[in-house]
């Protein structure tokens, strides 16, 4: 497995849902600086939203609802691991316990700060799996 780059944390609120990985948000780097970033979720992968294959779409389609859902709720933290191939910032997304409900932040490990991974959410409701870079899997292999 490839080391992780060092990372930095930042509080980020969301401008749009792409898919069910990756987001446009403005990141707030402190002194009234903001900067608008498109973020790739580090570590996991989900279907295609914009596919032929209808199959993938609905299951891509439905990771995008639930990553928007998941982020609706206002500021999150972003932990940020510098930027990936296509020019994306690769991250890991933080939201408090409240903004998800207690059963699903029970189902994640939390931060050293108290805070839920959606990543992590993703994976563990079935609307992502564990992608560390590469050829990425077929939709049949995840099913």
């Amino acid at each position: 497995m490839a080391k992780k780059p060092a990372s930095f944390e930042y509080n980020g609120t969301l401008v749009r849902v792409l898919d069910g990985d990756t987001i446009d948000c403005y990141i707030d780097l402190g002194f009234d600086l903001k900067i608008k970033k498109r973020i790739r979720y580090m570590g996991i992968d989900t279907w295609e939203s914009r596919t032929r294959d209808l199959d993938e779409k609905a299951k891509g389609l439905l990771a995008k609802a639930r990553n928007k859902e998941l982020l609706e709720a206002g500021v999150f933290k972003i932990k940020s691991f510098g930027t990936g191939k296509f020019g994306r910032v690769l991250g890991e997304i933080f939201v408090s316990p409240d903004a998800v409900g207690h059963e699903v932040a029970e189902s994640v490990d939390r931060s050293s700060d108290g805070l839920v991974s959606i990543n992590d959410i993703l994976i563990n409701e079935g609307h992502a799996y564990h992608y560390e870079g590469g050829k990425k899997k077929n939709f049949e292999e995840e099913m």
